[in-house]
């Protein structure tokens, strides 16, 4: 190879360089458009649980039931607790993890609460409507409802990554209830310190997704969206802080106080490393805003 030609190459191997480097840069700054909830934009209907693609309607809670020697008058409690599904369903001793699915109701609990039965209708209250494009999640609230537990919508559980940022859209409207969305995380524990309840262990069926870890909620991030008359869009990021971090998350889309509301086009998605500092950098300003 001559001398000229072995400059050529030289010159064209850092074009490559400068063009990859470029390119890397690019990616790192660039968005992440990935709505990491399934059917956000609910197009798809219902699933065969009459429940909509990718998201829970039929919900449940459980009820810690102490164990008695005289059961008829409640004395003499024997330090034993039986963990009860809203429906009644005996999970033993142990408290069940969340996302796991009764199997006699075949309700979800999601775990936020030891609701009992205050969910057990949540169902009755969601359906499919005409949403700000063409379909949308409608929840229709009743006065004893809506002046008490609400109606919940909750996504299938999502992996996340710890450390990393995300940001959490959704269209809304309401006729009366007030709107709140938020986004669950939730952290994985190995249970070999723990004997699994004989329910939960001889019942394969309540657990459908395969969830093999025990989960315990560390961080909650709130939308407090309001009243909105007319569809408008709403959005928060976030990045959780130290101690915080999670490994799996949902989004709960709530509404209470009677009336009638709709969610749509529902995203969650990571926030790019460019995204992620400047959101760091705009709460540290804020924070020393406030302090000054």
């Amino acid at each position: 190879m001559g001398v000229k030609a072995r400059h050529k190459q030289r010159w064209r191997t850092r074009e490559l360089l400068a063009l990859t480097l470029v390119l890397i840069m690019a990616a790192g700054a660039a968005p992440s458009r990935k709505n990491l909830l399934t059917n956000g934009g609910f197009e798809k209907g219902l699933s065969k649980t009459d429940e909509p693609v990718g998201w829970h309607t039929k919900l449940t809670g459980v009820i810690a039931t102490p164990q008695y020697t005289d059961p008829a008058n409640k004395k003499g409690r024997t330090g034993i607790v039986h963990f009860r599904c809203g429906c009644g369903h005996d999970w033993g001793t142990v408290r069940p993890r969340p996302m796991l699915v009764c199997p006699q109701c075949k309700h979800t609990n999601p775990g936020l609460e030891d609701s009992g039965d205050l969910y057990q209708r949540n169902h009755e209250y969601v359906r499919l409507v005409r949403g700000r494009h063409r379909k949308a999640i409608g929840m229709t609230l009743p006065k004893a409802v809506g002046r008490a537990q609400g109606v919940r919508v909750i996504s299938k559980l999502v992996t996340a990554k710890r450390g990393e940022g995300y940001e959490i859209r959704v269209d809304a409207i309401s006729a009366g209830p007030h709107l709140r969305v938020f986004v669950e995380g939730f952290i994985r524990q190995a249970q070999e310190h723990e004997q699994p309840s004989l329910s939960e262990a001889t019942k394969p069926e309540a657990d459908p997704h395969g969830h093999t870890h025990r989960l315990k909620r560390v961080f909650r991030k709130q939308i407090n969206i309001g009243t909105p008359s007319t569809w408008q869009t709403f959005s928060q990021r976030f990045v959780p802080r130290e101690g915080y971090a999670f490994d799996a998350m949902f989004v709960t889309l709530y509404a209470y106080h009677p009336g009638e509301a709709a969610y749509d086009n529902v995203v969650l998605r990571q926030l790019s490393p460019v995204e992620r500092q400047a959101h760091l950098k705009q709460k540290k300003a804020a924070k020393e805003t406030r302090l000054r």
